[in-house]
């Protein structure tokens, strides 16, 4: 077998093992939560800047919510140049929990959407902290499921699910591709959940306790990051003592968020999503090495099932690599559908698992020759499709020393240990 191959499958096999271990979680047991006796008051954040054609969508699902105890929508208008704080103040006359408020100047700590998150949670009371975003439509029982597994002390964080597209909505190919792949995305949070690990969030669809993000320090130097910021927060939250994180199967959980326009829109958008991958100081290195498997074997194999005119020889064993990632990837994905309520998708599985690995190593290139930004200019003459609709223009520079603070800390982490044992 040629070096090649070897490498192939040294990279093929573990991400199997991974996906393994992924189905395991799929049908690992949880400890049931006990029904609320109270329910505590809550704080929907949603941040928002330059959205006044899509906000008054999710302002009103979120005007639809049917709590049982005291909640109140934070939206907060960071620095828009279209009507979206008019858009809440309209909405707010219609139901007084909306409020509304502004960010008039960029943080030089936090990086701007991360500050919009953290100016709604200072500006709200509430036990619980729910988070959506301006592009979003949820259930009327959102708030409910979501908060409902608090009741268990243990726990410290709640994840939705995420999807494109509501049930039988998804026609053309790309539509059902992109409502799938968010729906892999969230088979391994919830699996990832269930085997007791907190390591990726949707900013979408999650919930924590304020006292939590408190105890964690909120944000935290991750808030410099250029975006990531739900991962990275699940992790801080994940690493507080005895911390338990709830992946939320009831269907008022799920949460529509907007679809991309086209091919170009989406690959922009998953562009953006991995660079800030190449931030990896804060995130934990079992979800950076589960990340950069997914890349690396993604590249691997598509390459090499490029590459079989030129070497037919290599067949068999590219073939049968192949071969093995469907076997466990498209029974796995069907069974993942259905168990998230989206049964109609199944039959969409297969051709998402044959373009899957093309479609990552597009992004991973492109992430890579052009690493994506949230804070591009408007008038930076970037094409709008590549920035992507739900794009965070930032005209301000990113905030800088997160690194270099970072080590700072954990140096006097390391001394402060070394000096105890002394």
């Amino acid at each position: 077998m040629s070096v090649g191959l070897v490498v192939l499958s040294a990279l093929v096999v573990p991400y199997l093992a991974l996906m393994l271990l992924i189905a395991l979680g799929m049908r690992w047991p949880t400890a049931p939560t006990p029904a609320p006796h109270r329910w505590p008051s809550v704080d929907v954040v949603v941040a928002a800047r330059d959205e006044a054609a899509r906000l008054p969508g999710t302002l009103a699902a979120l005007r639809a919510l049917d709590y049982p105890g005291a909640l109140r929508v934070i939206v907060v208008d960071d620095r828009s140049s279209d009507g979206t704080p008019d858009v809440v103040r309209a909405a707010r006359e219609r139901d007084p929990r909306l409020t509304l408020v502004q960010v008039t100047r960029p943080s030089k700590r936090m990086a701007p959407k991360v500050h919009a998150i953290a100016t709604g949670v200072r500006a709200g009371a509430g036990e619980i902290v729910l988070t959506t975003d301006a592009d979003c439509v949820v259930d009327p029982a959102w708030a409910r499921a979501m908060v409902a597994p608090f009741a268990d002390p243990r726990v410290v964080w709640t994840l939705g699910s995420v999807t494109t597209r509501g049930p039988g909505e998804a026609r053309s190919f790309r539509e059902r591709f992109e409502a799938i792949d968010w729906l892999s995305l969230m088979l391994v949070s919830r699996s990832l959940a269930r085997l007791g690990w907190s390591l990726a969030s949707s900013a979408n669809a999650q919930a924590y306790r304020r006292s939590a993000f408190e105890a964690a320090g909120g944000f935290g130097l991750a808030g410099r990051a250029p975006s990531g910021d739900e991962d990275l927060l699940a992790q801080r939250l994940g690493r507080l003592p005895h911390a338990r994180s709830v992946f939320v199967d009831d269907p008022a959980a799920r949460v529509i968020t907007a679809s991309m326009p086209s091919w170009r829109a989406l690959l922009a958008q998953r562009r953006r999503w991995v660079s800030r991958y190449q931030h990896v100081d804060q995130y934990h290195r079992g979800f950076w090495f589960g990340i950069t498997l997914l890349g690396a074997q993604s590249l691997a194999l598509s390459l090499a099932l490029l590459s079989l005119p030129l070497v037919p020889a290599a067949a068999g064993t590219v073939l049968g690599l192949w071969g093995m990632k469907l076997a466990i990837e498209v029974p796995g994905m069907r069974a993942g559908v259905r168990l998230l309520g989206r049964p109609d998708l199944a039959g969409g599985v297969l051709g998402w698992a044959l373009l899957h690995p093309f479609f990552i190593a597009v992004v991973l290139i492109g992430s890579l020759l052009r690493p994506a930004s949230w804070r591009v200019p408007a008038a930076s003459g970037v094409p709008a499709a590549w920035l992507g609709p739900r794009s965070w223009r930032e005209p301000t520079p990113i905030p800088s020393g997160y690194r270099r603070r970072l080590w700072r800390a954990r140096w006097r982490r390391w001394r402060r240990r070394v000096a105890a044992r002394a």
